[in-house]
């Protein structure tokens, strides 16, 4: 998707290192790249100061699901070596005056709307990061499953037994031939997520354990996996709904001409 965002950097620069922090913002919910969602519009970069159009699948998507987005994009951009100022849009969301003043100004949520009752979004972030985790999981346990490895082996796999090679997973374990499978993407996503919940990652823990950190049986692998595929097919049934909504504002937008960048261009603030 960031190959069709329209962007504006001074001559001579890449905006490379932009677009791959933008990469790393996630919508809190569905756990995917708001890149790859194609929920970036526009992206400026004018003398240190960056600013970034959003256009999210409705105008009435949720206050703290808005909020967070553009907190993470307004973060992630001041990341970048030479950007001193960034400023995030919202389009037409129905609450964009407010965020956007309380984002760009580097106010928190509960002071831009303080009758919301979440004074805090730490647990709310925490909540789609464990689901984050599920979803996430449950792709590598069938990475694993299509490789050839039986819910035994699974359970008795520690973290140091799997490794990214290429672009693969290769299981090497003490006494048995590598296996090798399934997406090294994979397995680097379920262990930054593994990460920032603070489960443990030493090389001799478990490399499949329940959001308390602990080992599965073979038995609760099964029901755990079942469980943890009905978190991924949600996530990605919303994703898909959210798509098909960015592509019908996209042919609202593009009109007869066809051209659905037709006066996107704002001048930062």
């Amino acid at each position: 998707m960031r190959d069709n965002i329209p962007c504006e950097f001074p001559t001579g620069y890449d905006g490379v290192t932009i677009l791959d922090r933008l990469a790393q913002v996630l919508d809190p919910e569905l756990d995917e790249s708001i890149l790859d969602l194609g929920f970036v519009r526009l992206l400026q970069l004018r003398s240190g100061h960056a600013s970034v159009a959003l256009r999210l699948p409705t105008s009435w998507c949720a206050l703290n699901f808005a909020y967070m987005m553009a907190e993470d994009v307004r973060r992630a951009l001041l990341t970048v070596e030479g950007i001193r100022q960034a400023t995030v849009r919202l389009g037409d969301h129905c609450a964009a005056e407010e965020i956007e003043a309380a984002v760009n100004d580097g106010r928190p949520f509960a002071e831009a709307f303080p009758g919301e009752g979440a004074g805090s979004l730490a647990a709310l972030r925490l909540t789609f990061q464990r689901k984050g985790f599920l979803g996430r999981q449950q792709r590598l346990l069938r990475e694993l499953r299509e490789a050839g490895c039986s819910p035994a082996a699974i359970c008795a796999l520690r973290l140091g037994d799997a490794s990214a090679h290429d672009s693969t997973i290769v299981i090497r374990q003490p006494g048995c031939a590598p296996i090798e499978g399934g997406s090294a993407e994979v397995l680097q996503r379920y262990l930054e997520r593994r990460a920032e919940l603070a489960l443990d990652c030493s090389p001799d823990t478990a490399l499949i354990v329940d959001l308390e950190g602990e080992t599965l049986s073979v038995e609760r692998l099964l029901v755990h996996y079942e469980n943890a595929r009905t978190v991924r097919v949600a996530m990605e049934a919303n994703g898909s709904f959210c798509r098909a909504l960015l592509s019908l504002q996209r042919l609202d937008a593009a009109g007869p001409s066809g051209d659905a960048n037709r006066g996107e261009r704002f001048v930062p603030s």
